[in-house]
């Protein structure tokens, strides 16, 4: 009875030496793939879509209706950004240009100068310049046009939903504006361009389901013109192999 019992131990212990030495599984946590589809639609195709596209049993029949408008040129794409990231980390696309302009300016000035050299011991009357001096640049900024998402998602213990803090944004230069800059007294003024842009932005947090798309926002463009441009964003975890 004694040897039975020894046996039943040391087996015992040779199980729970066995199961600790096991190596733990890691569990990998799939990425999270964000994407977002900006798309010019003329306006009276694109208000019936609205009501379908904030609908979750329609979005995907009138998401396709959008497809076939772009393969067809009835609508236009105007950027189309994605991301693929891990949970919990925040990603950023851009497809931007730089547009550098000047912010301040010195007014026109007008030039009194000497007709003579300066080394010269003869009397004159000066000769004033009346040229006329453009406004010289002293201050400049920097503005990215185009396509930009700003995303960090979070996916839930079950994989099931995926939360997200985003920031979509479309800014396009609608042209220049001419502004009148003027100086001190008797130095004149000068007219100058400045550039005007158009934004488009969503500031926001949500939770989707795993595969989920969803309309985000929905604003009429001037170029084109008579045009809205929707907003479709889709998030979903991809297992990696």
């Amino acid at each position: 009875m004694k040897r039975l019992l020894l046996f039943l131990s040391a087996y015992a212990l040779a199980l729970t030496i066995g199961l600790q030495a096991e190596p733990a599984v890691e569990v990998i946590q799939p990425n999270i793939r964000i994407e977002l589809q900006v798309v010019a639609i003329p306006e009276e195709i694109a208000i019936p879509l609205v009501a379908e596209m904030k609908q979750k049993d329609k979005i995907e029949a009138a998401n396709a209706r959008i497809q076939e408008l772009l393969a067809k040129g009835v609508a236009k794409l105007v950027g189309w950004p994605t991301v693929t990231t891990r949970s919990g980390q925040r990603a950023v696309s851009e497809a931007i240009n730089e547009l550098r302009y000047a912010t301040e300016y010195s007014p026109p000035t007008v030039g009194v100068f000497p007709n003579v050299p300066a080394d010269t011991t003869v009397k004159i009357a000066p000769t004033v310049d009346v040229t006329t001096f453009e406004g010289l640049p002293t201050a400049f900024e920097t503005r990215d046009t185009g396509v930009t998402l700003a995303v960090e998602p979070v996916l839930s213990p079950d994989g099931k939903t995926i939360s997200l803090d985003l920031e979509p944004q479309h800014v396009r230069l609608q042209g220049f504006n001419k502004v009148t800059i003027e100086g001190a007294a008797r130095k004149g003024k000068v007219i100058v361009e400045q550039p005007q842009f158009e934004t488009h932005k969503v500031t926001t947090s949500l939770i989707l389901r795993n595969g989920e798309r969803v309309l985000m926002g929905i604003f009429p463009t001037s170029e084109p013109p008579k045009h809205l441009e929707f907003f479709i964003l889709k998030a979903e975890a991809i297992p990696v192999e």
